[in-house]
């Protein structure tokens, strides 16, 4: 099943409903051009978490990832293309206890809590409830990452990640690394700005 999956909008709109379809309760993605309009975040509050959404390459960097990492804390390696969106926001979904993301999630975090990251991906992968919700949003175009083929002429390919606090640390969850990226303590500090450094460090590459 999991070449199943089709390429979606890149749309909150579409997002907000898709996770709601699933069973994701009082929850809506807003788009954010950028970190810092401090008034805008403030209105957005609470904020559970940050999808990044970058250019790919077919070389990315290497990054310093967890091998050993909190057992509550949810990771999962993205083993198909056109998953990449809907992974890197359940990633910051099946992060935040405090959410009520229904009893389909509730049942895959608890299913998988004690797999390594390649299974955890392959049973969200081979989900058929989440599959048939995301693939109720199918575009015609392709515009997540695409693996092992270029681009088409005039196009790029385009990665979503996670950033999500969790018991008092700031990571980043994206399911092409072997693990979860530790950013640091959040400690008195709001995460958002220890987000915003790495991102804009990253965008500055």
């Amino acid at each position: 099943m999991v070449d199943n999956w089709c390429t979606i909008e890149s749309d909150p709109g579409v997002f907000t409903e898709l996770i709601r379809n699933i069973g994701v309760k009082k929850v809506v993605v807003e788009e954010v051009y950028t970190l810092e309009d401090e008034d805008l975040l403030e209105n957005l509050k609470p904020i559970y978490g940050l999808i990044f959404l970058f250019k790919w390459k077919k070389d990315p960097e290497k990054r310093e990832c967890l091998e050993y990492y909190d057992e509550d804390l949810f990771f999962a390696n993205q083993v198909i293309q056109n998953a990449c969106a809907t992974q890197a926001i359940l990633s910051v979904l099946l992060n935040c206890p405090q959410i009520d993301v229904g009893s389909e999630l509730e049942n895959f975090r608890s299913f998988t809590k004690q797999f390594d990251s390649r299974t955890r991906g392959q049973v969200l992968t081979n989900s058929e409830t989440i599959r048939q919700v995301h693939n109720s949003f199918a575009r015609p175009e392709p515009f997540d990452i695409i693996q092992e083929k270029k681009p088409s002429k005039g196009g790029d390919a385009f990665h979503f990640i996670g950033y999500v606090p969790f018991k008092g640390k700031l990571y980043e969850l994206d399911g092409l690394q072997p693990g979860p990226i530790l950013l640091g303590d959040i400690g008195n500090e709001d995460w958002i700005q220890l987000a915003k450094k790495e991102i804009n460090a990253r965008t500055a590459k």
